[in-house]
């Protein structure tokens, strides 16, 4: 391990990982919205951008799972935050199957499902965000 990487707080490495979190999170929304906007494609120039826009939005639900792991080992390493990290986790795997549903089937309940799990996790890590100041508040009194 690298000096820089060891002087890293367990209060500053939670809050690296959960603005990861949420960036993707925010980029998952705004293809997802795209998706929905394009509805059923036409020409084709419009499928291939709609199958561009499906596919990133896949591959980003996967690396949120792995971005949701990553917060809970950081919650876990910093001591605070842990069950809001692990209820992200939960949460984001609840909704890439919803997404896999959505895909498979067309269910719009299984599309509601993810785009309630965004909401929630958009909470929950903002949550493990804010509770990476109280341990560094902790710390300073």
């Amino acid at each position: 391990m690298s000096a820089s990487a060891a002087a890293v707080s367990p209060a500053a490495h939670l809050r690296r990982r959960s603005r990861e979190a949420l960036a993707a999170l925010a980029v998952q929304y705004l293809l997802g919205m795209a998706a929905n906007l394009i509805g059923e494609p036409d020409s084709t120039f419009v499928r291939v951008v709609d199958a561009i826009i499906i596919i990133l939005h896949v591959l980003i639900a996967i690396g949120l799972v792995v971005v949701s792991v990553r917060v809970l080992l950081a919650a876990r390493a910093a001591g605070v935050g842990e069950r809001l990290a692990v209820w992200g986790l939960v949460v984001m795997v609840i909704s890439l199957l919803a997404g896999v549903l959505t895909i498979s089937i067309g269910s719009d309940w299984a599309s509601y499902v993810m785009a309630a799990g965004f909401l929630v996790a958009a909470a929950l890590y903002a949550g493990t965000f804010l509770a990476s100041y109280r341990l560094d508040r902790a710390a300073s009194a």
